[in-house]
């Protein structure tokens, strides 16, 4: 039996794995999720079998480690948060930027999503190279205003977090129905101000 090894960019060839990682990505997009296959990869970058999986155990691997290199230097990525005056305004940038620039992968990521829900290491290798990184600067802009005392001091940030992110996760994976700018703005207003009647509301 094949022992699995984690991927060591240390010694991997570097044209090698340009290749396997754009060979990846264009397989996914050519044929989507269901057409893509390690010899497919390996066909397309013009390597054999076993160098894929002497660094990748599975075609999911491959794919999220070509997916994540394609947003690595994006604010997608980026632990810096929007910090102007104004909390929802930088809320509704962050996110707003983050799924324009994923918005013509949509159906990747959410491919992803699924494997990951009967491969336990793709699962843990995709919360820590793609979903927690894209998380934080959420988690930084409402800690900021909580230091500012915007938003009470009890509240966990990757709670909140997760108010934003887990409705868009829900239509991208669930709900047919589009995911949109405005419904980005809607997902940003409803975690600020929840469901509760506020009282400027009309009766």
């Amino acid at each position: 039996m094949r022992a699995e090894r984690s991927p060591d960019p240390a010694r991997r060839n570097p044209e090698s794995t340009k290749a396997i990682l754009e060979a990846a990505l264009a397989l996914a997009r050519d044929e989507g999720w269901t057409g893509v296959s390690i010899e497919g990869i390996a066909a397309r970058a013009g390597v054999g079998k076993r160098t894929i999986y002497r660094w990748w155990p599975s075609k999911g691997a491959v794919v999220l480690d070509a997916y994540v290199s394609r947003l690595r230097d994006t604010p997608h990525m980026s632990a810096q948060a929007a910090s102007t005056e104004d909390l929802r305004a930088d809320l509704v940038l962050m996110l707003t930027e983050t799924w324009g620039m994923v918005s013509d992968s949509l159906p990747l990521l959410a491919a992803l999503i699924g494997e990951a829900q009967h491969d336990r290491d793709l699962a843990g290798q995709l919360w820590e190279q793609l979903i927690a990184p894209s998380s934080e600067p959420v988690q930084a802009r409402i800690r900021l205003a909580q230091d500012q005392g915007e938003i009470t001091a009890d509240v966990d940030p990757f709670r909140a977090a997760e108010l934003v992110y887990g409705q868009i996760y829900l239509r991208l994976l669930v709900t047919p129905k589009h995911l949109d700018a405005n419904f980005l703005e809607d997902c940003v207003d409803l975690a600020l101000h929840g469901l509760r009647a506020r009282p400027d509301a009309s009766p």
